[in-house]
Parts: C-alpha cells; structure tokens; sequence
C-alpha cells in the first residue's frame, strides 16, 4: 500500500493544472485576451498566427446581420453587428474572407465604408457567428464565406473624418 500513496497527490494535482489549463485555453480562444499592440498587416497577408492586428479595409454594408445577445447576472445584453471585409477600395468582391463581429453600429445610409481595424483576428466561431449566417447573407446578396473565413473582433475602428470607435471595457457585474 505505500508505494501508492503518491497517487493521493498526483491525481488531485493533475486534475486541477488540467481545469486550470483548459479554463486558461477557453479565455484566451472564447473571450479574448486584450492586445498589447496590433501589428500593422495587409489585408490579404492575415494569418490566425497574428492574433493581434491592424488592417486597413472596406467593410460592405449591403447585407449586415444583426445579433441580440440576452445578458445575464454578470453581463448587461449585447448587440453585434456582423458584416464582410474586404480589400481597401473593392466593391466588386463577393467571397467573405474576413467576417467582423463588432457593438459599433454600422452607418445606415452607405453602403461601403473604408476603415482600419485593430482588434483581435480568431478562427471562425459559430460560437459567436451562427451557422446560418452565411445563408441569411447568401439569401439577401450573392455573398458567400471563404473556406478559410477568418473573424475579426475589433477593439478600435478608425473611419475618416469621424471620431475612432473604440470598444469599452467590460463593465463591472451589476450588483
């Protein structure tokens, strides 16, 4: 029996380094560290290895989806708005490489807008991003997603001639 007294240390020990593991994973891939810095990157040079970029694009306004998310004891409700970027000045483009999920209300009477982003570029979440929302925005226009779509949540949108949106800080839970 002595030689397995280890194992009354060893199992809780690795039991707990692996919740806290897995916990560390989900708030870094689900939440969203805050960035430090943003690398400056071209559109068409985004790589999920960059977490953290600056890109400058045209954010297409013709189809827009619009997400209400339900809040709860820790989080006040939410409103997202989900629509295509593309390559600064193209308006011809159809294939969504690069999706973003932002609380910035998109202007109402354009319907392309030229911008940079910072923000946080994650892999496709249909966490976030439903599985319908391709065809919602197939349905409407002729846009379809790439096979490599990319999510770009931004921190801070900068449009010319307006002031930089900048995303606030998550509020404290309401007590």
């Amino acid at each position: 029996m002595s030689g397995r007294r280890w194992l009354w240390f060893v199992v809780p020990f690795t039991v707990v380094a692996a919740v806290a593991g897995a916990g560390a994973v989900l708030l870094w891939t689900v939440k969203g560290m805050p960035c430090d810095t943003y690398a400056p990157t071209e559109f068409f040079d985004l790589e999920l290895g960059t977490r953290c970029v600056r890109v400058q694009g045209m954010a297409h306004y013709d189809v827009v989806v619009t997400q209400k998310v339900a809040g709860n004891g820790f989080f006040a409700d939410k409103t997202y708005y989900v629509y295509g970027l593309f390559p600064a000045g193209n308006t011809d483009e159809r294939e969504i490489r690069v999706l973003v999920r932002t609380e910035r209300e998109p202007e109402r009477l354009v319907s392309f807008e030229t911008m940079t982003i910072e923000g946080r570029l994650l892999p496709m979440d249909y966490r976030k991003v439903p599985f319908d929302t391709e065809r919602r925005m197939g349905q409407k226009s002729n846009y379809f997603f790439s096979d490599r779509i990319k999510l770009l949540e931004p921190d801070r949108i900068e449009v010319e001639g307006e002031a930089p949106w900048v995303r606030e800080a998550p509020a404290a839970p309401a007590e």
